[in-house]
């Protein structure tokens, strides 16, 4: 994405950084962090376990709030917000997907994915409608009544992937999406998760140590010691 076609920007965070206090102990996880996601772009950021990848994803997710430093959505600072305003910004602009896919175990891969669509109030049917056609993009319109154990582990990963599409949200968080697929189903569910988060108009940010998956993006960061380094691609 060049210049020229770069979008507004969706998501910033700026002088972020995040530090943990245990008894007289203090962990800095991530110190001075800038980043900007435009609408529409594929941002990766890698960096080994332990560097501040997740941490990082789930201050850009209203998952927690940092020490110091903004963190916007679309000029929204999430400091400003109340702990229940925080979960509305998550249930309604943020989709996220994991390296474990965390699927209600009793639930069918329709019903996993209209979830979040039935939080959000939505009507049962519109809530069901959009649920099939979002399995029907990631191939699965023949397994809607399987449960995750029925599922191999790809196939659970794209009911993910369709769950965290459920509320039409305008930015897709994923940490480490592929982590625990083999390479023929990590490169499966890569296709489906950046295709259809870019023919959805979405932007994605995602994180992981696997510098291959990382290069796809439109701009990759490296996160090391709490800092993040400039972007490539």
């Amino acid at each position: 994405m060049t210049d020229k076609q770069k979008k507004p920007v969706l998501l910033s965070a700026q002088q972020v950084s995040r530090e943990y206090v245990d008894g007289e102990r203090k962990l800095e996880v991530l110190r001075g962090v800038d980043l900007d996601v435009h609408e529409g772009e594929f941002v990766s950021i890698i960096g080994q376990s332990g560097s501040g990848k997740s941490t990082l994803l789930h201050l850009l997710g209203a998952l927690d709030r940092c020490s110091s430093g903004t963190v916007k959505l679309r000029d929204q600072d999430y400091a400003a917000l109340s702990d229940a305003a925080l979960a509305q910004v998550r249930t309604t602009h943020v989709g996220f997907v994991y390296q474990f896919h965390h699927l209600l175990p009793e639930f069918t891969a329709l019903e996993n994915v209209m979830l979040p669509g039935m939080i959000a109030r939505g009507s049962q049917g519109t809530v069901a409608d959009r649920a099939r056609a979002l399995l029907d993009r990631v191939g699965l319109s023949e397994r809607l009544n399987h449960r995750p154990t029925k599922l191999s582990g790809g196939e659970q990963q794209r009911v993910a992937l369709a769950r965290a599409l459920m509320n039409n949200p305008s930015v897709v968080l994923a940490d480490e999406p592929t982590g625990n697929l083999d390479a023929k189903t990590s490169g499966e569910v890569l296709q489906f998760l950046t295709e259809i988060t870019v023919m959805e108009g979405k932007s994605l940010v995602m994180v992981t140590h696997d510098q291959s998956i990382a290069k796809r993006a439109n701009r990759c960061f490296h996160l090391q010691g709490g800092k993040l380094t400039g972007s490539t691609g």
